[in-house]
């Protein structure tokens, strides 16, 4: 190899061995390790690997940004799994919002089945039986059940209709349409 050649390359060669060697040793790898790397080209395999954001909200849901960019509203559907009390939205059949919901208390029930949404209504809409608010409400078909932003809290305390929490609402409104299905299971073995 020529001295030219090698004076421009010798730079590039050090600052990504430096950058293999920091790599391996953040990871718990070797010296030998890193060199390997960057003789096999490895290393930017290992270190430039697109991997999908997942956001964590306060409440406890996850949201796949990338999943999500996704949705086209026709390709979108949302399941709720009452025994573990959480909510999928899913786009092509992939995870896009996993979020904590409450579903009825003992002595309510909340409707089992595939559904079709109805009725969206983003603020205003006010339970007549209760008086609350139910930011984000999507009615289940023609029944008088819905999915809708409310109390959390962990378990089961529901009326009968399908809290989620408020940030979660707002993804799972902005990202349906009238029409998305919505299917409600006991136990839901695609989680």
């Amino acid at each position: 190899m020529n001295n030219r050649i090698l004076a421009h390359c010798l730079p590039l060669c050090l600052v990504f061995g430096a950058l293999a060697l920091s790599s391996c040793n953040s990871t718990g790898g070797s010296r030998d390790q890193a060199a390997a790397a960057v003789r096999q080209g490895d290393f930017f395999k290992r270190s430039f690997s697109a991997r999908p954001k997942v956001q964590r909200h306060k409440s406890g849901a996850r949201v796949n940004h990338f999943v999500l960019s996704q949705s086209n509203k026709r390709n979108t559907r949302l399941v709720i799994d009452i025994a573990d009390q959480r909510g999928y939205l899913l786009v092509d059949g992939k995870v896009a919002v996993n979020t904590p919901v409450s579903t009825a208390r003992a002595g309510k029930h909340t409707p089992r089945g595939t559904f079709s949404m109805g009725q969206r209504v983003r603020n205003g809409k006010v339970s007549s039986i209760y008086g609350v608010q139910m930011p984000y409400w999507m009615r289940l078909g023609g029944s008088v059940y819905g999915v809708h932003a409310g109390i959390v809290p962990g378990y089961p305390a529901s009326a009968g209709c399908v809290r989620l929490p408020m940030e979660a609402a707002a993804i799972i409104f902005d990202n349906t349409a009238p029409g998305t299905k919505v299917s409600i299971y006991s136990k839901w073995d695609g989680a």
